[in-house]
């Protein structure tokens, strides 16, 4: 904290013509806090004035500033300089970080800062080894087709392992990559090894070849099965950097004698999600708990699994949610009116200057779109005289608002205190989240009661009868006649022939956490039938299992993929089916 002692009136700074009540002792601080916020929006894509220079790499500073390396760079690293591997694929989608990867990995090998405009690396180890980086393969570049390039750059390994002492690492997408495999005239053993690494994601143990997919990272969450839980240790860190990392503290200081942060929209949400390091900072369980519903929210992006989370939108969202597009100067001549708080940005479909996939995503997660009867009138109701509760009312937002801002902001403790129990104000059709999040590590006998609760979700899609529905250890599945009939007809499963597995990319080397799942019935024949599903689809069927009925929001879309699991499923079983009719209603027949 930087004490400011009275001064006279010429010793007030101007900038932008608005005063900034700081001394001249706190300008160098000012100018680095400045730089830093704009580097800042000067890296988020939708900022209407700022533009998006941080789209390459770590071409800049503010780029490798606010890098954060994970156990992938560790693992390359050392098996590039131990030998195991010779040629290193990344393959994944733009903004995967693959180009920020490798101009990463050069530096610490000793190669120094490289630019991404210079597509090839050349560099050699203290003890010999020879080293190749192509940051982009599906660039050309200084009068090379993206193919004449990739030729030379593959060609010693076109017949197997090199003999020279050499390592070749490559950036580039999958559908360029094999578009390249397609253009060889013949097959060789290269081509034949980075095809069936492209079928299968990875390569095999013992390979001179590493093929990694950045597809099937996870950026929101790493499964630690030994603790049993998803840690955010990336996001957290990714955080820190935004905000400064070991700078923070001086980068942020002016803020707290600053005369606009009552109205800065970036000084509220540093308060809550900064470091511990800055000095007005809230305490350590109120930042670790906003922290967790952001991450919570980011996470149920990544288990839709209809949005992949690259670096770049990640990053991107990180900085629209937590500074905005308003610059210091906007705050201090009145021209931000129009800006609106993190909590809206995080959620509200219509908050200004909203970009990107992952944006998109997080309103669909809206809490305002639940409702509370005890949390929404505590929310409604004006302030008492004498105040019994300590959960916050924020007076002048609207429900919605105000619903947004307590997602963040009320502690367990004080939501079931005003609701009665600790869960009810979470993300919209967020209730399973949890469930699915934990498929990970849950033990057999979890995972079938699980199982259990889906194949009732799924059976109570159609109408079927009590009758049928109260059968123990099968699972009915209506078949739906071509003409409307009084009769029900149904076929039966075993439960018993069910499964559930969550979809874990087999890549130790990365962060993982999985998108989707599967349930799995297992044929008389003994093949198997799989239907792939989300989080959302999860939480519908376990719905529906609960007593729930389905609304308009559900779509088509959701249940395609359900209806042709169902379909195949009952056609094993067309020689047998059960029927009911109301005539008769405490029968069930079987027709053969």
């Amino acid at each position: 904290v930087h004490s400011v002692e009275p001064r006279p009136q010429a010793a007030v700074a101007v900038v932008s013509g608005a005063p900034f009540a700081e001394s001249i002792a706190t300008q160098p601080l000012r100018e680095e806090r400045v730089e830093w916020l704009r580097s800042l929006l000067q890296s988020y894509p939708g900022s209407p004035r700022w533009g998006n220079s941080e789209t390459r790499g770590l071409d800049t500073s503010f780029a490798a500033d606010t890098y954060v390396k994970t156990r992938l760079e560790d693992t390359l690293y050392s098996d590039i300089i131990e030998r195991r591997v010779r040629l290193v694929v990344l393959c994944g989608n733009a903004g995967d970080g693959k180009t920020a990867l490798l101009q990463h990995l050069a530096s610490r090998l000793g190669f120094g800062p490289h630019p991404s405009s210079e597509r090839i690396l050349v560099g050699k180890t203290e003890d010999g080894l020879l080293i190749r980086m192509n940051l982009d393969g599906s660039a050309a570049w200084q009068g090379k087709s993206a193919d004449d390039i990739l030729n030379e750059f593959l060609e010693p390994f076109q017949k197997g392992a090199p003999t020279d002492d050499i390592a070749h690492l490559l950036a580039i997408n999958d559908g360029r990559l094999l578009e390249w495999i397609g253009n060889n005239n013949s097959a060789t053993p290269l081509t034949e090894d980075l095809y069936d690494a492209l079928e299968r994601e990875t390569t095999t143990d013992g390979s001179h070849i590493r093929f990694i997919n950045l597809n099937q990272r996870s950026l929101v969450g790493n499964i630690d099965v030994g603790r049993k839980e998803v840690d955010a240790d990336f996001l957290n860190r990714l955080l820190d950097q935004l905000y400064g990392g070991e700078r923070a503290k001086s980068v942020w200081a002016p803020c707290q004698t600053c005369q606009a942060k009552e109205m800065c929209g970036v000084f509220r949400a540093t308060r809550l999600f900064g470091p511990a390091e800055i000095s007005y900072a809230a305490s350590d369980s109120t930042r670790s708990w906003a922290r967790h519903r952001l991450f919570e929210a980011l996470q149920a992006v990544h288990l839709r699994g209809e949005t992949h989370v690259t670096v770049r939108e990640l990053r991107a969202a990180l900085v629209y949610v937590l500074f905005g597009v308003h610059f210091c100067s906007d705050y201090h001549d009145n021209k931000a009116e129009d800006a609106v708080a993190y909590w809206d940005r995080a959620f509200s479909p219509d908050s200004a200057d909203r970009q990107g996939e992952v944006l998109r995503e997080l309103a669909r997660f809206d809490p305002a779109l639940e409702a509370h009867p005890h949390i929404d009138r505590y929310l409604l109701s004006p302030p008492p005289i004498e105040r019994s509760k300590t959960a916050a009312q924020y007076a002048g937002l609207s429900l919605d608002s105000a619903r947004r801002r307590a997602f963040f902001e009320w502690t367990p403790d004080q939501i079931e205190e005003i609701a009665g129990t600790s869960d009810a104000l979470g993300l919209a059709r967020g209730r399973n989240l949890k469930l699915f999040r934990s498929l990970a590590f849950e033990n057999a006998k979890e995972k079938r009661l699980i199982c259990a609760r889906l194949c009732r979700g799924i059976s109570q899609l159609e109408d079927l009868p009590l009758q049928a529905l109260d059968r123990p250890d099968v699972v009915p599945l209506r078949i739906t006649p071509r003409t409307p009939t009084e009769t029900t007809f149904w076929v039966e499963k075993p439960l018993s022939a069910f499964r559930l597995e969550a979809d874990i990319p087999d890549t130790p080397e990365l962060d993982r956490l999985h998108r989707q799942a599967f349930l799995i019935y297992q044929y008389r024949s003994g093949d198997d039938e799989r239907l792939r599903f989300g989080a959302e689809l999860f939480h519908l069927l376990l719905e529906l299992s609960d007593g729930y009925q389905l609304g308009d929001v559900s779509t088509d879309d959701t249940f395609a993929h359900l209806s042709i699991f169902v379909q195949r499923l009952i056609r094993e079983d067309e020689g047998e089916l059960l029927a009911w009719n109301p005539m008769r209603d405490d029968l069930v027949h079987k027709v053969s």
